[in-house]
């Protein structure tokens, strides 16, 4: 059995490893999202955590994550208890907040109010302001959505509400907590980067654990753009997956851990991890000290989560992302003396690359990170050139 945790003041009691959806995209196939989808429910995983934006083209079709959630979800006979499903929205005005959560409900297949379901199914349905950062929060506190959320939670169209929101963003993670309207947030933490966390002015972690806020663990393995750089990096570092998500499940402040589990494999290994023992302080404070030795080497670089991609599209028609993940591969590999010849060469057979970037800055507000996307779209084009 994966070992339970309360989710802060919602009262549900909540399996330590949760199931990341974003990535059902990069499954490959319709039928490998629906395969792991349904081992995710046969492994007892009672969380889910999904979003209005999370989708993308496969075999020629565009595949949703929230459908394919509530499609798995309505097919199942067996399940012994109601599965709690997070997902988010980009409603920072009124209109937008009810506009998203609808398109949300259906792709998801919800239907009632209060006693929630999708076909036969009970759920509980968590729903989210997606990304919460400065420009947002400032629309969020003077459009009246933090009193409507209030009031979808008394309808019933929803169970509970929460937020997510990055590294960046502490200012606006503390004001989201201190208005007591959310019950649950969505924060990354890592072995490599715990700067919401313990390393920050304020351990934000502990903060919302405080508040009694249930509290999710998005990054725990530093991001898509990790499983790129992990064979670069590994054998400078005594730090495996494993021990990433055990690093993070020894955080007694999680509630639970959402793993972007693709695979029957990676699943597997997740299981393991879950229902096994937890580190020592003393093997906690070794990792992390394992872990500082590569955090410099990935600050500033894209760590290919892909939220860029799910709202805006350069007008240049730059797939950025793609340009900046070879150019992340490249400067790890130059930086630790490996052949960096074939990341060049990606970058090269790009049909438009840093060349063709004009500076427009309309990529900027997109980057959940920060990252000055027109600079290191100029760098990268002069250093693999």
């Amino acid at each position: 059995m994966i070992k339970r945790r309360r989710l802060g003041r919602t009262g549900l009691m909540v399996t330590e490893l949760g199931w990341g959806a974003m990535n059902l995209r990069n499954t490959g196939s319709f039928d490998k999202a629906y395969e792991i989808s349904h081992k995710v429910l046969d492994s007892g995983i009672n969380i889910i955590d999904t979003a209005r934006a999370y989708k993308g083209e496969c075999e020629g079709r565009m595949m949703e994550s929230e459908k394919i959630v509530g499609e798995v979800i309505r097919s199942r006979t067996d399940l012994k208890e109601p599965i709690v499903i997070i997902t988010k929205g980009h409603g920072y005005t009124i209109n937008e907040l009810y506009e998203h959560l609808e398109e949300s409900r259906t792709a998801l297949g919800i239907t009632g109010n209060h006693d929630l379901r999708i076909g036969d199914n009970p759920v509980v349905l968590v729903y989210f302001l997606h990304g919460l950062k400065q420009d947002r929060w400032e629309i969020v506190q003077g459009s009246g959505v933090l009193d409507e959320l209030k009031k979808i939670k008394e309808q019933g169209l929803v169970n509970f509400v929460g937020f997510s929101s990055h590294y960046p963003d502490t200012k606006e993670i503390k004001a989201a907590i201190d208005t007591g309207v959310f019950d649950v947030t969505e924060l990354p933490y890592n072995v490599f980067n715990r700067s919401i966390g313990e390393d920050g002015a304020i351990d934000l972690l502990k903060y919302a654990f405080d508040a009694d806020m249930g509290i999710i663990n998005m990054k725990a393995f530093d991001g898509n753009g990790m499983s790129s750089a992990y064979p670069i990096l590994k054998e400078f570092m005594d730090i495996d997956y494993p021990k990433m998500l055990n690093f993070c499940l020894s955080n007694p402040y999680i509630s639970t851990i959402d793993a972007g589990i693709r695979f029957e494999r990676e699943l597997e290994m997740d299981l393991a991890v879950a229902k096994g023992p937890r580190f020592s302080e003393s093997e906690l404070a070794t990792l992390k000290k394992e872990g500082d030795k590569i955090s410099g080497a990935t600050k500033n670089l894209c760590r290919e989560c892909t939220h860029c991609n799910e709202k805006f599209t350069c007008p240049e028609g730059i797939n950025f992302m793609d340009a900046l993940s070879f150019h992340s591969r490249f400067g790890l590999s130059k930086r630790f003396d490996k052949d960096a010849s074939e990341f060049a060469a990606s970058y090269s057979a790009l049909e438009k690359s840093g060349r063709d970037c004009t500076e427009c800055g309309a990529c900027l507000k997109w980057c959940e990170y920060k990252l000055n996307i027109p600079v290191m779209l100029k760098a990268a084009e002069s250093d693999m050139r």
